[in-house]
């Protein structure tokens, strides 16, 4: 049964073998790599692979000898460096993606499907839980040029604030216009003010028990509990018509609002 420390390494996205082997190490200290297959119960066939990838991901190091030896990482610099990777790992795959879709928008410029088309774009999405719609809210926020405007609880702006702080600072520093609205019904984490300060503009008001969030004069995302309580539902859609509609209802509502103290 895996201990607590390595449900955690699980979740943040090692697998069973690599996170046994990083906690073994931590109670084993520097060790070869027979000793890390008796200490953790991983297979010798897989053993150097794992010690591999948790070299790569920064979370062992690799002492040359023979036999070599393999030490774990302090553990905040193992997050810190894992972090890195991660969004190394990112940055890669999104290039990826960006190249292929490159060429896919050169094979469909140089195709010809007959189709006509129209410069307003309305199209709708849904998203069937929490990750998923974190996940768009970050792309939306990424291509935003010019506006984000949000109405949300305290517990999804704190969860967007932990997980897209930078983004948010980066658009704000390039010019974009942050406003959220806050529901007040329980005190904001300080911590999150003080990490938001001076990127957004921030009010607060009643009864919000839905989320809005707005992008650039067309693009909208809705997200609420679902019927059965299970999670969310996020629903987002394109469309200039319905972002004037809700622009002017967050105005009225941030006239009413309140500003953090």
């Amino acid at each position: 049964m895996s201990s607590e420390p390595e449900i955690y390494l699980r979740e943040m996205g090692l697998s069973e073998y690599e996170a046994a082997t990083y906690v073994g190490l931590l109670r084993g200290g520097t060790s070869t790599a027979k000793e890390i297959t008796s200490l953790t119960g991983v297979p010798q066939s897989r053993v150097y692979d794992v010690l591999d990838s948790l070299n790569a991901k920064g979370f062992v190091v690799v002492q040359e000898g023979r036999p070599k030896k393999f030490g774990p990482v302090d553990p905040n610099q193992a997050v810190s460096q894992f972090r890195d990777f991660k969004r190394r790992e990112h940055v890669r795959k999104l290039d990826e993606i960006q190249g292929l879709g490159n060429d896919f928008l050169d094979a469909v410029e140089e195709a010809d499907y007959g189709q006509e088309r129209d410069d307003e774009v309305d199209i709708s999405w849904s998203y069937p839980n929490r990750h998923h719609i974190l996940e768009k809210l970050e792309r939306l926020a990424d291509s935003a040029t010019d506006e984000i405007l949000m109405i949300t609880t305290p517990e999804s702006f704190e969860r967007i604030a932990n997980h897209h702080a930078e983004l948010l600072g980066e658009k704000a520093e390039a010019g974009v216009g942050i406003r959220a609205l806050v529901s007040d019904e329980r005190d904001l984490d300080p911590a999150v003010g003080d990490r938001v300060a001076g990127m957004m503009e921030l009010r607060f008001v009643q009864d919000i028990r839905g989320r809005l969030y707005t992008y650039d004069g067309e693009n909208v995302l809705l997200a609420f509990k679902a019927p059965n309580d299970d999670g969310y539902v996020g629903i987002s859609t394109t469309s200039p018509h319905l972002y004037a509609t809700l622009s002017q209802l967050f105005d009225l509502l941030w006239d009413d609002g309140e500003p953090m103290s």
